[in-house]
């Protein structure tokens, strides 16, 4: 999104809730003025709908995982630029919905650390086989068979093969709007 008002943050949340397949059960937003405001309020109905909590204040390691995907999800894909052209962010939605996500979500494995135990000034860590974000769910004893099927039916409909293929056309657009964008603001 281009800005950080509470009622749009607000409206991708309700984006986001439309399209998980299980009910949100809670929010852990960083201290940013953009989740603690009125309409984020309103939209967990002051926590009783969906539990709302946020990081310790002076704690920055609270969120590190998410801080971790920030650089696979978002700064290895786009750059690090600042955007300020509604067209850019507008692809980017289109590319996370319609090709990334899809593609992360589906196919492409990643680990989870089991354990990780301090031994003198070493912390060794010791992670689980990698699985797919499908597969965890599908594994998951809180995930419906109703809900489970559902997700069957959207990953057959899926090709990796065409994700990628599309992800990369759609990328190849969004660099082309942002070099025009870069023209634009020089000028």
């Amino acid at each position: 999104m281009l800005t950080k008002k509470g009622i749009k943050v607000q409206a991708c949340f309700k984006d986001i809730e439309v399209d998980l397949p299980f009910k949100l059960l809670a929010i852990n937003a960083d201290s940013g003025s953009e989740f603690l405001n009125g309409p984020m309020l309103a939209f967990t109905k002051y926590g009783q709908r969906i539990k709302y909590t946020r990081s310790r204040p002076y704690k920055k390691n609270d969120n590190c995982y998410v801080e971790q995907k920030n650089f696979t999800h978002v700064r290895e894909l786009f750059g690090y630029d600042r955007l300020e052209d509604e067209k850019l962010v507008q692809q980017m939605n289109t590319i996370y919905k319609d090709c990334w996500n899809p593609l992360l979500n589906f196919f492409i494995p990643n680990m989870k650390i089991k354990e990780k135990v301090r031994i003198g000034g070493m912390i060794p860590k010791k992670y689980d086989e990698p699985q797919t974000a499908y597969t965890r769910l599908m594994n998951s004893q809180h995930v419906t068979e109703k809900q489970k099927e559902a997700l069957r039916e959207q990953k057959a409909k899926l090709n990796p093969f065409e994700l990628k293929r599309n992800l990369e056309i759609k990328l190849k657009e969004f660099y082309e709007i942002q070099r025009k964008s870069n023209i634009r603001e020089a000028a």
